[in-house]
């Protein structure tokens, strides 16, 4: 499977030096670690190669960048901060090292949101929380809705951005599997998994 990473041109040397990369938790900003807390348990669940330990992070890259274009443009804004150079590499990586998901979906879990199967569903799950005079409004992952019950059916709603197959009628919430971005996580990239590099400049 071809995937392409964008590194900081710190991260591309400490991968050169060390001939692997990994993401500790002291690496990602507190906003991010109760999402990148949850996507490590699903590749725990779902990856047949190990965590590396306790402190594992998902390592982010792309296999499908805007439909069928598969690899990121780096003409466009927002890889990384303007100015910072930066390096995307392309890597040849086994399957079984892989948890493809929906990069669309995947901000329902950013942003703490019951991910729903149609717009009928999401408008049910939002009644269900007014009648408990409950919204998502004031609630994220540090500040969790106070409902055991919502919680899992929030958590569980998520799960759907893995199924790359699916699409909701009208596309409101999930695109067909040609038009989606997919993003990649692993547990580590190795140097040996790397076949080309571009160097590039943040825009």
């Amino acid at each position: 499977m071809v995937v392409w990473s964008i590194l900081t041109e710190q991260a591309w040397n400490e991968l050169q030096q060390r001939g692997r990369l990994r993401v500790a938790r002291r690496h990602v900003m507190q906003e991010f670690l109760a999402p990148y807390a949850w996507m490590a348990k699903q590749m725990e669940r779902t990856l047949r190669t190990p965590r590396p330990s306790a402190s594992a992070m998902p390592v982010w890259a792309w296999y499908q960048w805007e439909g069928e274009r598969r690899k990121p443009d780096l003409r466009i804004a927002g890889y990384l901060p303007k100015g910072e150079p930066g390096v995307r590499v392309e890597c040849q990586v086994a399957e079984e090292r892989v948890l493809l998901s929906d990069f669309d979906l995947w901000h329902y879990v950013l942003n703490y949101c019951y991910l729903p199967k149609s717009e009928k569903d999401g408008k049910a799950f939002e009644k269900k929380l007014d009648r408990d005079g409950l919204s998502f409004y004031g609630y994220n992952h540090q500040h969790p809705l106070p409902h055991t019950g919502y919680r899992q059916e929030i958590e569980r709603s998520w799960e759907r951005m893995f199924d790359l197959t699916w699409v909701d009628r009208g596309q409101a919430i999930a695109s067909p599997p040609k038009k989606k971005s997919i993003q990649a996580t692993l547990w580590e990239l190795v140097l040996d998994d790397v076949v080309r590099v571009r160097e590039f400049t943040a825009r």
